[in-house]
């Protein structure tokens, strides 16, 4: 992969969801990088170069997306990281939760592929202008 492509971590802990949010931000031009977990998306945070921003998972098992979200953002490494907080479950309380601990924004699944390339371009623009 190109190193003048934008890159984006995923934290996603379903192979399926996965997989399509890396066909949509490839076909879109993006580096897509991936975590099946919150631990082992954290460790990836931290130590990949020239991250743009991070799909990540609410729900997830051992590590949740609220917690792995805090843990970037209390990190010099990752807080500057815009974090696109993704979930089945879209309260207006989770909204405001997601917001609250650092969340760019928060996209409701099932996916829809403009909106998810509408918010990584962005928070790639607002990471690029900070």
């Amino acid at each position: 992969m190109s190193d003048d492509k934008p890159k984006i971590l995923i934290i996603e802990d379903n192979a399926i969801n996965a997989k399509l949010l890396t066909l949509f931000l490839q076909e879109a031009g993006f580096e897509v990088i991936h975590a099946l977990d919150g631990y082992t998306g954290l460790e990836m945070a931290r130590n990949t170069p020239g991250l743009y921003t991070i799909l990540l998972d609410r729900i997830m098992p051992d590590m949740d997306g609220l917690q792995v979200l805090h843990s970037l953002k209390i990190s010099a490494q990752t807080v500057n990281i815009p974090v696109i907080m993704l979930t089945a479950a879209l309260s207006t309380k989770q909204i405001e939760e997601a917001k609250i601990v650092g969340a760019y924004a928060c996209l409701p699944k099932p996916y829809n592929k403009e909106k998810i390339i509408t918010a990584v371009n962005e928070a790639i623009k607002a990471r690029r202008e900070a």
